[in-house]
Formats: structure tokens, sequence, C-alpha cells
């Protein structure tokens, strides 16, 4: 008689998904102490992240409003925010902070400040284990409608005294002011990632094979465009996908590629070079100031290459330093 496990099954390929998200998902839960109710089940973002394909991040992402922010590692944009006073208070409970740590409320989780620019007004934040920090400022905008209505308050009570502020020149409150000529500013506090963008922490460090010296192969006005092996004239080849703030990010075209025909091509036809990679895997290359900050593997389908691109600048003829060796 056959047994129950001898009946051969076959499952769809949407259950398998759905078998090695409940698998991830019980790993990475079990590690950080929660339990597998139906309650943390419901409200479980990582878990969503895991049906929908995209597996965890190297790091917890931050909380904001008690749920995991992973738009603020992956994303490009800036995040309004709400934000508290800078204070060291709760330095024991925000992530990768030591006791004594300034710290800020940002959306209901406690970032660690690593610079006050402008005492309530700008700071630069980390959170935990990341190597990345975000901008925090207070943004100011006129609010015409309240200014109109100051203004029409003031034309119909000519007689009404209004003292907002004892202070001479320029009133501020927390989060209005009325400057001296009486426009009213309503400010907002916005978030943004100094840096490359995080989408690359979905993947797997590799570790940086010092036996491979690289060098700049061609630079533009951004800085180096393509890399490759020091003195050599074929070799392993890297394409900049990305730059802000002096950090580039390449990815890997290949082992053994002909640099000079390489430069041209990427001078000439970024796009066709770049969405030409083929596999399944992409290696992520960081970079700044002349040498490797970290490297990583990434899933291809996971890498956003379509929105790369070199802002529609157009070369018709390949520069006289175009290749060097």
């Amino acid at each position: 008689m056959l047994s129950l496990f001898d009946i051969p099954m076959s499952f769809s390929d949407r259950e398998k998904q759905l078998i090695r998200a409940a698998f991830a998902w019980g790993q990475i839960t079990h590690k950080e102490g929660f339990t597998l109710s139906d309650m943390e089940i419901e409200k479980s973002v990582l878990f969503r992240r895991l049906l929908a394909g995209r597996p965890p991040l190297a790091f917890p992402p931050p909380l904001r409003h008690g749920f995991p922010w992973y738009e603020v590692i992956e994303g490009r944009g800036e995040h309004v925010v709400n934000a508290s006073e800078a204070s060291p208070e709760c330095s024991i409970i925000a992530p990768g902070s030591k006791p004594g740590d300034t710290c800020i409320l940002i959306d209901g989780a406690f970032w660690r400040v690593v610079e006050t620019v402008r005492e309530r007004e700008e700071y630069i934040v980390e959170w935990g284990q990341y190597p990345i920090q975000w901008r925090l400022k207070k943004h100011w905008e006129v609010n015409y409608e309240m200014t109109q209505q100051l203004n029409n308050f003031r034309k119909d009570n000519p007689a009404a005294e209004l003292n907002f502020d004892n202070r001479p020149g320029q009133r501020e409150y927390s989060e209005f002011r009325i400057d001296d000529e009486q426009t009213v500013w309503l400010s907002e506090w916005q978030l943004s990632r100094i840096g490359l963008p995080g989408w690359v922490w979905v993947g797997t460090p590799i570790a940086l094979d010092d036996g491979v010296q690289l060098s700049p192969l061609y630079q533009d006005q951004l800085g180096p465009l393509v890399i490759g092996e020091v003195d050599s004239k074929r070799g392993i080849a890297w394409l900049r996908i990305e730059q802000v703030d002096g950090e580039s990010r390449f990815i890997k075209l290949g082992n053994q590629l002909d640099y000079q025909a390489l430069v041209a091509a990427a001078i000439t036809d970024f796009e066709t070079l770049l969405h030409g990679i083929e596999g399944e895997l992409l290696e992520v290359l960081d970079w700044r100031d002349g040498k490797p900050l970290r490297h990583y593997e990434v899933p291809i389908q996971l890498a956003p290459l379509e929105q790369f691109d070199l802002r529609g600048e157009n070369y018709d003829l390949v520069p006289d330093n175009a290749y060097a060796g």
C-alpha cells in the first residue's frame, strides 16, 4: 500500500513562490524574536514583500509609524516627515546608537544624529547598520491662503493689536513664521538620502579582489565612466550607471573585454551597452575617491537598469583621450 508520502505531488509556480516566501519569512521572524501569530502574519510588510518576489534587505530597514520603511532605503526621492527635537535621552532605544548619542524621532522611530548642521533646522542622520546617511532638513514655503487671511484681518481690524512675539525682526515658531512683511511661512521636514540609492542592499556582499587593481579608462564631467584593469588593453570592465555627491556606482560588463572598443561604445551607445547585459546576476561596485567602497551581487531583475541613461547627452566623435593603455 502506498503511503501519503509516496504519492507524487506537483505545485504551481505560485504555490512554490508562497512556500519559499513563507520559509524565508519564518527564518527572519524567528531570528528577530517574533512569533508566527495571526496578527504578525496579517500586518507583516516583509511577508507581503517576499510574496511579491522581492528579497529582504541586508539589514532591517528603518521603521515608519511602526512598519518597515523600504522606500527610504531603495527609493530616490525626498520624503516629508514629522520630526521631534534632537536629544540624547532616548539613545538607548535607537538602532545602532550608543548611550548618550543624540537622536531624533522621525515618523515614530528614533534615528541617530551624526551631525547637527543647524539646530532645529538641519541634521545628518543614520539608521542601524546601514552605511548610509540622510539629510533631515526643515523646508519653508509661503502659505498664500493664511497670508491673505492675515492681511484681510489687519485691513478689516486696523486697531487690533497682534503680538505674535516680542522679539524684533523675523518672528519664528515651531511650524510657522511671520516675516516683517506679514507673510506667513509654514514648515515641513524633508528627509533625503545622501549618496547612492540603496537598491543594492537586496543583493549579496562579495569580497573585493585585492589582486585586481582598477583605474579609470575614460572620464566625463561627472568622473570615471568606465574602469578596468591597470595597464591592460583587455580585461574586467565596469560601467558607471549612477553618480551622486562624489560616489559612483558601476556594473560589471565582463571579464575579457577590449577596452578601446568598450570605451567607444560607452560614449556613443550607452543604452545599448547597458541593456545588452545578460545573465541572472549583476555585479555592482560602488566607488569613491579612486577606490572601491563595496561590491554586491544583485539579481538582475531587481536592478532598475531602465532608469539609467546619460541624461540625453550624445557624442558624435570619440575624444582623443577616450583610451589610454
